[in-house]
């Protein structure tokens, strides 16, 4: 088996096509527009902040990034030129012989679909890193029509070993019900929030999680969360703890 280099990170993989990283990180950006187009429609008001926050400053007229990104041009102008694209070249159903959903959310949500759905396909394309890019870019003005300036992040790497080492699909986790059982959609395996966690850190590679998830997942509030990273200069990366540190400054703290 030759190795080839994903066409994105061009790091070495053993089969062509997008690394298991990048392959993860396109579906989730295509899973945030629609979280971001529902987002946004919180921000059209004056009032509101940013960082998908609220706050007693109110700004003034409506938030034209919001209001833009609510249509759906901006979204569904990227994804149905890809989609029309692959439905080419896969001699697929044309998209004038198919229904169109009732609304505007259902159509975004099938245009989100099936582009994650012919993912790994287009990553052997050569045209991956144009998508890419024009996926960032609208993926860029989600989090500015959302005000998610600072996003939370909940998502882990996966642990579970395969042929080519870790998997690392990256992984939501859920610290509202921490035994909820969920499944990677690349490797297969299952996982509790818990296990994934406890499994992550076992290896002592770093594990980055926002204040919330982590005072939910140590028993400890939010604010003291807070209190223990400014006390002990804990690494940081934009709202995120790095949790190793973040446990060995607790058991300091006790």
């Amino acid at each position: 088996m030759t190795d080839s280099l994903c066409p994105l990170c061009r790091r070495i993989v053993t089969s062509a096509g997008l690394c298991n990283r990048c392959q993860s990180r396109l579906h989730s950006q295509l899973d945030d527009l629609m979280e971001f187009w529902i987002g946004a429609h919180d921000e059209l008001l004056p009032g509101k902040s940013g960082n998908g926050g609220r706050s007693s400053e109110r700004t003034i007229g409506l938030n034209v990034a919001a209001l833009s990104f609510i249509a759906g041009h901006d979204i569904l102008g990227f994804l149905h030129e890809w989609e029309k694209l692959i439905r080419d070249e896969r001699e697929l159903t044309r998209p004038a012989m198919i229904a169109k959903p009732a609304t505007l959310q259902g159509e975004i949500a099938d245009a989100i679909k099936f582009s994650q759905t012919h993912l790994a396909w287009s990553g052997l394309q050569d045209w991956i890193d144009d998508f890419a890019d024009e996926l960032a870019s609208i993926h860029a003005q989600g989090m500015a029509a959302a005000r998610r300036f600072v996003e939370k992040t909940r998502r882990i790497p996966c642990p579970a070993e395969t042929g080519e080492g870790s998997c690392r699909t990256l992984l939501k986790i859920n610290p509202d019900d921490p035994l909820e059982i969920f499944q990677c959609r690349s490797c297969q395996s299952q996982w509790t929030t818990l296990r994934l966690i406890a499994v992550a850190m076992s290896d002592k590679r770093s594990v980055w999680l926002d204040a919330e998830a982590l005072g939910k997942w140590m028993g400890i509030s939010e604010r003291h969360v807070r209190r223990l990273g400014q006390k002990y200069k804990l690494p940081k990366r934009g709202e995120l703890y790095e949790a190793h540190a973040m446990i060995e400054a607790h058991a300091k703290h006790a």
